[in-house]
């Protein structure tokens, strides 16, 4: 039935152009005036995944992404339902993952590598702004080749040697949940567990009272050094 459903809304995957990917490294977001809807996006962490197309139901939301990728947010009418996703230009899914989309929700079709395959879950994004003074920020391990990282985020006038990690030991495949941090000037640095040697070092972001923010750290696919990339979204603000 799926397949049949795609067949007829097929037409309609140019109207979808802004939801596709934006470029590598950047931050994307759409925030809701409807609040009888909800809001899905997707993340794909996959590179075992070729290009895919991503529908919630039988609306597509993304076409033709690839990895390390964060679509804007679709609006769509609350329901429990699937999310499937295509091999671009194709009309028999390679994954699927169903969610309950509820009112005023924000979610994530979360696209990762299984094996040599790839699977899709779902993931519940925080749709208020963070607290007074801070903001809001996850991060999402995908870097199995790296295994386990350490995770800082460094102010602006700070030194890695003189900060604590906001995550240690944190395992391939892991999702470690929102925390708040006081707003600033940061870059986010990723090291092997236990040192602070090899590091992988963010350009500076500046992080602003009330923003969520959702972090993609996957295997760097043409260098060694450094071993990983990072990926920010926008969840809101």
């Amino acid at each position: 039935m799926a397949v049949v459903h795609r067949k007829q809304v097929w037409t309609r995957i140019a109207a979808t152009a802004a939801l596709a990917a934006l470029p590598l490294f950047g931050c994307q977001s759409v925030q809701s005036s409807l609040p009888s809807q909800t809001q899905v996006r997707v993340i794909d962490a996959s590179y075992n995944a070729p290009a895919v197309d991503v529908d919630v139901a039988t609306t597509p939301i993304a076409t033709n992404i690839g990895a390390a990728t964060f679509t804007n947010y679709a609006f769509l009418p609350p329901e429990n339902t699937t999310a499937y996703v295509f091999p671009a230009g194709t009309t028999k899914f390679t994954a699927s993952a169903q969610g309950d989309f509820l009112v005023s929700e924000q979610h994530s079709v979360f696209i990762t590598d299984l094996g040599t395959g790839y699977t899709a879950t779902i993931l519940n994004d925080q749709a208020i702004a963070a607290p007074a003074g801070y903001f809001s920020i996850r991060f999402l391990q995908q870097a199995i080749k790296a295994g386990a990282v350490d995770i800082y985020i460094v102010a602006a006038n700070g030194t890695l040697a003189g900060a604590k990690p906001l995550f240690t030991n944190v395992a391939p495949q892991s999702v470690e949940g929102y925390v708040n941090v006081m707003a600033g000037q940061y870059t986010i640095v990723i090291t092997p567990t236990g040192v602070i040697t090899t590091p992988y070092t963010s350009t500076q972001f500046q992080f602003v009272a009330g923003q969520v923010r959702t972090v993609l750290i996957m295997d760097a696919q043409l260098t060694k050094d450094p071993p990983v990339t990072v990926t920010v979204g926008n969840d809101l603000n």
